[in-house]
Order: C-alpha cells, then structure tokens, then sequence
C-alpha cells in the first residue's frame, strides 16, 4: 500500500471523466477515508468510537448515461463497464462495482430513482489499510448520485446506505463507524459517535502541538475473509451467555460472574469489547482537557487489548507499535495503536508536532532494520466529511 499524497480534486477528474466519456460531468462529489482513534470491534456492539476524517479522500465525477446504460470507470488506466440498469440490482463482477451497484440498490429502495449513469471514481485513500477505503467509495458514490438526483439525502443515511451496502453487496458485517465518520466529519474535528442510537460529539483536536501519525505495517488484509466475521459472531455468543442485547449493556462485574460459562475465547472477546468502550470515554475526555498523555494510556491500553483479548493485531503490527516506546525520540510519542478492523494494515500514533517527523523516519527504519519491510506514513489532521465539490 501507499499512503499517496498524490492530490485529487474536481479539477483533477473532470479532464479524466470528458476524455473517457465525450462529456462533461455533472456532479463531482467526495468522502474522506478515516483512521479510528480509539474504538475498535465496538461498533457493531452497539458501543463507543472515535474516529476522525482524513484529508485523503475518494471522488466520484458523474452525468446521465446517453446511452441508457451505465458506464463506469473504477479508476484512472482502469477499464470501463457497461451495464443494463436492471443489472444492479444483485453482486456481479468486477468486484468494485458492487460498491456502487449497492448503493443504487439502496437509493432506490428509498424511492430515488437514479439513470442510466456515467461515473468515473478516483482515489487517494489508501486500499487495505485500515483506513476506510470502502466507506470512502460507498459515501462519495451516494453523495454524488443524490446531488445528480436532486434527492435529499442526509449524513446520516448515506453512512447507512453505505453500510446496507458492505452487508448485502460485499459480504462485510461491518458497524457504522466508517460510513458515520465519511458521511459527518468536521475538519479538526474527532468524533465520538455512539453507535447504539447514532447520537454523536464533534471532540475539537485543533492544537497545532500535536499531531496524528499514520504508519502502514505493508501488511494487505481484506475483512471479507472471514476473521471480521468470526469475531462478531463470538460477541453475539457472548451476548446469549450474558443475557444481554449487546456487550454495549455488560458490565466487567457481569463479564467476571460468568466467566467460567463463557470459556476463554468468549471471555476474551467480551472483555476487550466492555473495556474499550471505557477507554474510548477516557480518550475523549482526556483530548478535551488536552491531556495528551491520559489519551496515549488509553491509546496503549487498546493495542493490548486488542493484541491478546480479541486477537486481531499481527507481529508487524505489533513490530510498529512496540517501536514506539523504544525509538530514540519515543519520549515524543503520547500513545499508538493499531487501527481499523486488524489483519494487518495501518497503526495511528499522538505524536508531538515539533517532532513528528523524525519519529516518522526513526519507526520506518526500525520497521526496516526489524522485519526488512520498506513502508510509508502520514501525517495528518482532521479533515472533512462528505460534499459536493461541484454540481452544473
């Protein structure tokens, strides 16, 4: 994976999409990817995250098909598809139309009618990094397919349609949290979002004296092979031994009196769901209060878990997370984690500003003196959510 700096924007795709389709586009929309802060497996329990909008973002320029059929290109070298309208309404190949045939599917379920289209997609949200790279797809796609249908929208259903999307047309069980953050994202915003009842806190993060990194492991993972699954599936077997609707509802005392009944595994699996969902509340009020080194406690506290409790981090992850602590300028590293679903993919550190470059070069080397894997960073700031970048 590369963390692309590469810029993209409504000027960089319209040339793209008229050489490909002989026309201009009539809307041109996008949706940023997200790197979670702390939250992690918590969101389809009906807990706690904190995500925040990257700047990296997914684009979608789109028009009315002439042909009455839609035309759409996945990228920029990418060959183009062609499809009958009635085509979308079931998974097909190639994979990444799914995304959009999708998202159709569940704007016409609402009533929106959406054409024949043209559509031609671009990215510079990194694929396979834990970085939301699909949320990003489903949210700009939606977004630019209401503008085009004048239909109304909100943040709110996007993120679900989106979400409808990963469920019935990608095979992902995916939570909320990455579609929510895409959709409702405020630059130098965090959010925690409570994803029992889709309530949600815009956290500021605008102090210039720290920054948030991002550092890829180069580890590819997809979270439709199965693990992701089998996880959620341990928490819902948790929940029936506990009595509960969701871990949101259990306690550590209630997890510690069936303990026994659980089994480790269940055990495990609960007690990294019940426990984040505390650590999440932590890491808010500790950035509120610009305590930066209470939101690195609980930054550390979730790695672990999520490393021994629902075993979801890797030994290059966990390479990267440990060079945090021993690097020469670590004492310039608050807290880091891994981030996204696990399987491989991308750790997110608090760094100070002034020096968050040259943790950046000093954990890329230890990484390459370690493992011999060459990687990549990023280093960024909350960006914003979903728009319409330009509609004729």
């Amino acid at each position: 994976m590369d963390l692309e700096k590469r810029e993209i924007s409504a000027e960089t795709i319209t040339p793209l999409f008229e050489v490909a389709f002989g026309h201009r586009p009539a809307v041109v929309a996008a949706a940023p990817g997200r790197v979670n802060l702390i939250g992690e497996h918590t969101d389809y329990n009906e807990g706690f995250v904190l995500p925040m909008a990257l700047n990296n973002i997914n684009v979608v320029a789109a028009a009315p098909s002439p042909t009455g059929k839609h035309r759409w290109i996945g990228g920029p070298g990418e060959e183009m598809i062609e499809l009958e309208t009635a085509e979308t309404a079931q998974p097909g190949e190639p994979f990444w139309s799914n995304y959009v045939r999708g998202v159709i599917t569940m704007l016409e379920r609402r009533g929106i009618k959406v054409p024949a289209v043209d559509l031609f997609i671009d990215s510079n949200v990194p694929r396979g990094g834990g970085l939301s790279s699909s949320a990003a797809f489903e949210v700009s796609v939606c977004t630019a397919l209401a503008a085009l249908c004048g239909a109304d929208v909100s943040p709110t259903d996007r993120a679900l349609i989106g979400q409808a999307t990963e469920h019935e047309f990608v095979n992902v069980p995916c939570g909320i949290m990455d579609q929510f953050i895409s959709a409702n994202g405020r630059r130098d915003h965090a959010l925690m979002l409570d994803c029992r009842d889709l309530s949600y806190k815009l956290i500021p993060m605008s102090d210039p004296a720290v920054s948030v990194l991002v550092i890829d492991s180069a580890v590819k993972h997809s979270l439709a092979d199965g693990g992701y699954a089998a996880r959620r599936k341990n928490c819902e077997d948790a929940c029936a031994i506990l009595g509960v609707h969701s871990l949101r509802e259990a306690s550590l005392e209630q997890l510690e009196a069936k303990k026994v009944e659980l089994g480790d595994l269940c055990y495990r699996r609960a007690r990294h769901v019940i426990g984040e969902n505390l650590r999440v509340a932590a890491f808010a009020e500790a950035v509120q209060k610009g305590d930066w080194n209470a939101a690195g406690v609980a930054m550390r506290g979730s790695h672990a878990s999520l490393r021994d409790d629902f075993e979801v981090s890797c030994a290059e992850v966990d390479t990267l997370v440990s060079l945090a602590d021993t690097i020469p300028a670590a004492a310039s590293v608050y807290g880091a984690r891994m981030t996204g679903g696990g399987f491989g993919g991308c750790i997110v550190a608090l760094v100070k500003s002034a020096d968050v470059q040259t943790v950046a070069e000093q954990m890329i080397e230890g990484y390459r003196n370690a493992l011999g894997i060459e990687t990549d960073y990023l280093i960024t700031r909350p960006g914003e959510g979903a728009r319409v970048l330009y509609q004729a």
